[in-house]
């Protein structure tokens, strides 16, 4: 009886080895992320030292060039500074669709010419992080303009997608080391000007969808 217990004890436990049992299973997961759509615009100005290039931002709407310093060696008189305008979406992603226009104000040379032949206005698309960032000039804009030529200016959202708008106002220089050129049209302020304030309005609107 041993014997004959021990043989099927052996058959059984070859049966198991020669016949494996294998399981396979498959599974799907989706990976997702979102980003959330822009809800505003901001429209910040700075004043743009222009030995150091430094940015501080401008308390209020007034954008002043005072003082104004007489240029002996080209006869024009000049601030010591310049204006950057940054507009971009903000609180999420995406690009506003902007109009910019200029309309006269003062101008103690009238019926001559105003502050709007005498400044002008560049338009560049800004991209990467603060303080590496790149500048590329917007050639459908000039990229430079004199202020009285903004009349409905449209910046569509696809031309600054991936980045944002900064608009530059200064004063007409002609200076031939400038990254863009005034344009011709352009005066300088000189003596030959009526003494007196010369100002205008610069409305930028801005709509992200």
């Amino acid at each position: 009886m041993r014997r004959i217990i021990l043989c099927i004890a052996l058959g059984i436990s070859l049966l198991l080895v020669l016949v494996p049992v294998s399981f396979a299973v498959t599974r799907s997961f989706v990976v997702s992320a979102s980003v959330p759509r822009a809800t505003g615009v901001g429209i910040n100005a700075f004043k743009v030292d222009s030995a150091t290039n430094a940015f501080t931002p401008v308390a209020g709407t007034n954008l002043s060039f005072d003082p104004m310093v007489f240029n002996t060696a080209n006869g024009i008189y000049l601030p010591d500074h310049y204006f950057a305008i940054d507009v971009a979406a903000i609180g999420g992603a995406g690009s506003p669709d902007v109009t910019v226009a200029y309309s006269e104000g003062a101008n103690p040379n009238s019926p001559g010419k105003g502050l709007g032949w005498k400044s002008t206005s560049t338009f560049v698309k800004v991209t990467g992080p603060t303080g590496s960032q790149t500048e590329t000039g917007l050639t459908a804009h000039g990229p430079k303009k004199l202020l009285k030529d903004l009349i409905g200016e449209f910046i569509n959202d696809t031309e600054i997608t991936g980045g944002f708008l900064r608009i530059y106002i200064g004063v007409v220089t002609h200076d031939p080391a400038q990254r863009f050129p005034d344009p011709g049209s352009g005066v300088p302020f000189t003596n030959g000007d009526n003494p007196g304030t010369y100002d205008g309005t610069l409305v930028i609107s801005a709509t992200v969808a």
